[in-house]
């Protein structure tokens, strides 16, 4: 866990992030159906995140494991897990992969190929001096005191100082709905499920944060896992690399212009989080 079709997905993996808590291990993305509704690609297979250092982006429609199954049993000590929309989280505390496809990512180029593969050497990118390095580490910015643009603000960084892409702009008629699709997935246990269910309007490309223990870990870590997915080795990205990429796809979409994130706290503590990328 990337345009008329969506990408939904699920996302908590990370290489590298530990957490203290304990969470699903990481599962597959699927490719998202259409923007309109349209059928969704099953996920792909998951695996634990301790020992693949990090799960696939998950789409809306796919399951959280290869032929439906259910997301694979929690680590103890590892980062959240991913789920997926379509598919049962294990329990609450992984990222939900991406839903619905963002579209291409490009800067005088495709965000994917630009400057290699994850992890390659940094190539320029963009204007006004932007050193594009797709590999970046962030720390979050300082909390401006309104979650939801804490989440806009951690998405703008990526784009801007990593992937040199213009910002997004909040979308605050968004929100409400983006709240809703939060509450409703966790009381489903199910990433994407109101993206799939369409319960509200407007609902975009998402990537999901399920079941992680709070607001500051959604926008920390969770949102660096997403981006750790790197760029995809192959373009068009779809079916098995949309599972491995899916994420990093909707962060860096070129046809996504605006973003309203949605959050939702459990009667236990965990919270769900979802952003839904809109043109």
């Amino acid at each position: 866990m990337r345009v008329d079709r969506l990408w939904v997905g699920c996302f908590a993996l990370v290489v590298g992030c530990g957490s203290t808590d304990a969470g699903p291990s990481n599962a597959g993305a699927g490719r998202g159906g259409s923007a309109t509704g349209g059928s969704a690609q099953t996920g792909g297979a998951s695996g634990s995140q301790a020992s693949a250092g990090g799960g696939g982006a998950f789409s809306s429609g796919g399951s959280a494991n290869a032929n439906g199954g259910g997301a694979a049993s929690p680590q103890a000590g590892s980062s959240p897990g991913t789920s997926g929309s379509g598919g049962a989280s294990g329990s609450p505390g992984g990222a939900g992969g991406s839903a619905g496809r963002g579209g291409a990512s490009s800067n005088g180029g495709s965000a994917a190929n630009a400057g290699g593969g994850s992890g390659g050497a940094p190539a320029s990118g963009g204007t006004g001096g932007c050193v594009q390095n797709l590999a970046c580490k962030l720390q979050a910015p300082a909390s401006s005191g309104d979650l939801h643009q804490d989440c806009v603000d951690r998405i703008n960084q990526f784009r801007t100082q990593c992937a040199c892409l213009p910002p997004l702009q909040r979308r605050m008629d968004g929100e409400a709905c983006a709240d809703q699709m939060a509450e409703y997935d966790a009381g489903k246990n199910k990433a994407h499920a109101g993206f799939s269910d369409k319960i509200c309007q407007p609902s975009g490309a998402q990537n999901e944060c399920p079941g992680y223990s709070s607001n500051n870990q959604v926008i920390s870590l969770c949102m660096q896992q997403m981006w750790d997915e790197g760029p995809p080795d192959m373009t068009p990205c779809d079916g098995d690399c949309f599972q491995k990429y899916g994420h990093f796809i909707n962060m860096t979409s070129t046809t996504s212009t605006k973003v309203a994130c949605g959050f939702y706290t459990t009667a236990s503590g965990k919270v769900w989080a979802v952003q839904n990328f809109l043109r």
